[in-house]
């Protein structure tokens, strides 16, 4: 193919090389040994009429973004244009599946850049072509085949541009995970010291921060019922039950603390109240509306009130086998040392089973939560295990050994099984957190979870299983 000596009009054709410029200045696809040939004939070969884009009446070339003297992108058929061109509406290449977002994202710059680079190249020696057009045929075969030695390298560098945005991109050292690990760390210690500071003083202090984690939890409980993930399956409570759900779990724990009402007959009331709420306030109540809407009091206001019953146990304890220690603490109750070491063997059995599960974790323990290990169980169960003799020794409860062992071993249990059943909800949720109140951590029931269970079931080890075997 030979394009016209002429200045104006191209009528040049598709060839099977690279761009070559025309007398025009336009780069088109065109072989060199195809212009070579029409150089020595003088003559043009007959092509069909190419479609006009703009004012060049080219054919496409082999690579439809590379622009003529006029600017103007060749139109291609869409299923052959290159990868760069297949973009959506904001300039993103497609994503396969929605995964990997953000590598994509990022790759679409460095492919973008390279091509860039490629057109550039091309202009450059369309350029070249149409300023040494002038001298002559033979000075126009000459530009066509540097035009061809420079599209080449352009092209060249394509697949190197389309293979680094393939490639996921690299975290900087010291990056977020990092930091993450850092946050976490920091702030547990900071909610330790302060909850260790809470158990201490009890009375109203305990009191406040009890209702505190009633009203989040119960707000993170009503997020994630109301989800776009649970709420696609079955029918979410509506919103003046989901407040007056939030209202009857506070009651609850103040009723719990200041009349001293069986938590159980007021859960009960409660219950009762919330289910007439939900016939009343809908005109066609759902079983799973009312079931959602009461294991909510039940999780969110009736398993708290068992942390308030362990603190205020009123039975004196032993002393403390530190004097400089027993000098520091109020007067001891096992109501105090009994929250203090509840509250030491979740932190404990947390603590063990994540090291652990991190560095020797080989086998899964559930499907619920993936990242758990048969190995991280075992080693959250020794530390509670640890943690409950260490305690005891220091504080001379429970009065046995065998006691304090078993207290670790059901509260690890009680903590790990309340840890999957809000993930359970989680998952169905199709949520990673249930909030961010927590930096590092996520929501209050993302940190709390584990200790959903364990007050209660600590409360009943206590008070009705030691006694009954001489252990207390």
């Amino acid at each position: 193919m030979l394009h016209s000596a002429a200045v104006g009009r191209c009528r040049g054709v598709t060839g099977m090389g690279p761009a070559a410029p025309c007398a025009a200045g336009h780069a088109h696809g065109v072989g060199r040994r195809a212009v070579a040939d029409g150089v020595a004939r003088g003559a043009r070969p007959l092509a069909p009429r190419p479609r006009r884009v703009g004012a060049c009446t080219g054919a496409p070339p082999l690579w439809p973004s590379l622009h003529c003297s006029h600017a103007a992108r060749w139109r291609a058929p869409r299923a052959a244009q290159p990868i760069h061109a297949q973009t959506d509406a904001q300039g993103q290449p497609p994503s396969d599946g929605g995964s990997g977002s953000g590598a994509g994202s990022s790759g679409s710059g460095v492919l973008s850049s390279g091509i860039a680079e490629a057109e550039a190249a091309a202009a450059a020696a369309a350029a070249a072509g149409a300023d040494a057009a002038a001298g002559g045929s033979g000075a126009a075969a000459a530009a066509a085949g540097a035009a061809h030695d420079a599209a080449a390298a352009a092209a060249a560098a394509l697949p190197d541009a389309v293979a680094r945005a393939a490639s996921p991109p690299q975290p900087a050292a010291g990056g977020k995970p990092g930091s993450n690990f850092a946050k976490r760390v920091v702030f547990g210690v900071i909610l330790g010291l302060l909850g260790a500071a809470i158990i201490v003083y009890g009375r109203l202090p305990f009191l406040v921060t009890t209702m505190f984690v009633v009203y989040q939890a119960t707000q993170e409980y009503f997020g994630i019922v109301t989800s776009r993930g649970i709420s696609r399956g079955q029918d979410a409570p509506p919103p003046l039950v989901s407040a007056m759900t939030t209202v009857l779990c506070l009651s609850i724990t103040a009723l719990t603390y200041f009349a001293g009402i069986k938590s159980g007959t007021a859960m009960c009331v409660a219950a009762f109240l919330l289910l007439v709420m939900n016939v009343v306030g809908n005109n066609r109540p759902t079983f799973s509306q009312l079931t959602s809407s009461v294991f909510g009091l039940f999780y969110c206001g009736y398993l708290p009130c068992f942390w308030l019953k362990l603190r205020n146990l009123s039975l004196p304890a032993p002393e403390v086998q530190l004097p400089a220690l027993a000098a520091l603490l109020p007067s001891m109750s096992v109501g105090l040392v009994a929250t203090f070491t509840t509250v030491a063997c979740i932190i404990a059995a947390d603590t063990g089973a994540y090291f652990v599960g991190k560095n020797l974790g080989r086998t899964k323990l559930t499907d619920i939560s993936p990242k758990k290990t048969v190995e991280g169980a075992a080693g959250g169960l020794a530390s509670a295990v640890a943690a409950a003799l260490a305690l005891r020794w220091l504080f001379v409860w429970p009065g046995d050994a065998v006691a304090a062992a078993g207290l670790g071993v059901i509260v690890f249990f009680s903590s790990i099984f309340g840890d999957l059943i809000e993930s359970i909800m989680k998952r169905e949720a199709g949520m990673k957190d249930s909030g961010n109140l927590i930096p590092g951590h996520g929501g209050l029931l993302d940190r709390f979870d584990s200790y959903m269970f364990s007050g209660v079931i600590a409360w009943f080890y206590i008070t009705t299983v030691l006694p009954r075997f001489g252990l207390a």
